[in-house]
């Protein structure tokens, strides 16, 4: 018999449609009854894709503000409309997954205990952490929230043992190691090979603070000063797109410096083949979606060490790790690995093959399946059904 599974997240971007979308496609293959309440523009796109699972969906919708006060006042009434749905849901599900932005919802949380329903956490990554990162005055109540939710949740899944310390948990008996990462290895595939591509050296992902793009475009000068041959390419966008503008045409720039603005998902491989360097010097990760799409494309990667990044990038064999993101030193990383195209090439073929073999959708599934059988939900039966429904 199959588990009724319902997903919680808080409204998302249309960031948030990738991992939003694995998450469905894993739980709805191994569910009977299926709901997802979450909204923006990722739920949008969600209704709108032919997904292979039958899944009713409930909209939230959420209004941003740079007022604290409104903020604060928006955030409670957004949980309220959250846990409204939550409560619908509850009479006919068996457990809750939350997701993205999900680990600071108290209300919901608290209320499902109250109910003795199965919880299952899932934090994508550090959010506290990028709330400090942007000076946000919300961080330490979100970071309480997420310690209490923590502390109530059944079990709390994470993408690497790495985020048990940055995460601050203390809850280890209930911790498992999985995440929703799988690649579609039709979509995403090595074009050319990387000595064949030109020296493209790019970024993909929000413009905000975080992320630490405003240190890798103040890299491109330097890079510049050294190899005329360079071109950048940012795509994305955010809040600090005005900014990142304003330094491009202050440095001079504009001839070198390619901004596309938002990628649709379905175009992603493209520019990904195009790339001879992806590079992402976060401050904090969960781990990035793109990171594994580079690597599939064969596109190297050169990364902060931060989440579970480290768990897939090894240094010089699939991958590159920077020590900080500080300009000078992602500036010197840049250079000299454009100038040596065997190692790039190397480490593409090598990225390549480890994310063959370990980001699969049976893999993932296997890893699911024993949590569910751990919290006594489901039997190893509907696993392999599942995987055969994915190879038809």
């Amino acid at each position: 018999m199959k588990v009724n599974v319902c997903i919680v997240t808080f409204p998302l971007s249309e960031a948030g449609y990738t991992p939003l979308s694995n998450i469905v496609r894993l739980f709805g293959n191994l569910s009977n009854r299926f709901y997802v309440i979450s909204g923006g523009e990722a739920l949008e796109k969600l209704e709108n894709s032919k997904l292979d699972v039958s899944v009713k969906t409930m909209k939230v919708t959420h209004r941003a503000s740079p007022y604290l006060l409104i903020r604060i006042i928006n955030y409670v009434h957004t949980e309220l409309k959250i846990l409204r749905f939550v409560i619908v849901a509850s009479r006919g599900s068996d457990l809750f997954v939350f997701s993205i932005g999900g680990e600071s919802l108290i209300l919901p949380m608290l209320f499902l205990n109250l109910l003795r329903k199965k919880v299952l956490l899932m934090p994508g990554g550090v959010v506290t952490k990028g709330y400090s990162v942007r000076g946000d005055p919300l961080s330490r109540l979100t970071s309480l929230l997420a310690s209490i939710n923590f502390f109530l949740a059944d079990r709390i899944v994470i993408y690497s043992p790495a985020l048990i310390k940055e995460l601050n948990m203390n809850q280890r008996n209930k911790i498992a190691v999985a995440h929703e990462h799988f690649i579609d290895f039709t979509k995403f595939v090595v074009k050319r090979k990387n000595d064949e591509r030109p020296n493209i050296v790019g970024y993909m992902g929000r413009f905000s603070e975080e992320k630490g793009i405003l240190n890798l475009v103040k890299a491109f000068p330097l890079v510049s000063k050294h190899r005329k041959d360079v071109h950048f390419m940012l795509c994305g966008e955010g809040k600090l797109s005005d900014e990142i503008r304003n330094i491009i045409q202050h440095e001079g720039l504009a001839a070198c410096t390619k901004l596309t603005g938002w990628v649709s998902h379905e175009d992603v491989p493209n520019y990904l083949t195009d790339f001879k360097l992806l590079v992402l010097p976060s401050y904090t990760e969960g781990l990035p979606n793109v990171v594994l799409e580079a690597m599939a494309c064969g596109t190297p990667v050169l990364a902060t060490q931060v989440g579970a990044i480290p768990d897939v990038i090894r240094d010089g064999e699939t991958g590159f790790l920077l020590d900080s993101n500080d300009s000078n030193h992602i500036a010197d990383k840049i250079a000299e690995l454009l100038g040596k195209p065997e190692l790039l090439e190397k480490v593409s073929v090598n990225a390549y093959k480890y994310i063959r073999e370990a980001f699969s959708y049976e893999k993932n599934l296997e890893a699911w399946q024993k949590i569910l059988n751990e919290l006594g939900l489901s039997k190893k039966s509907v696993l392999s059904s599942a995987v055969m429904q994915s190879r038809e």
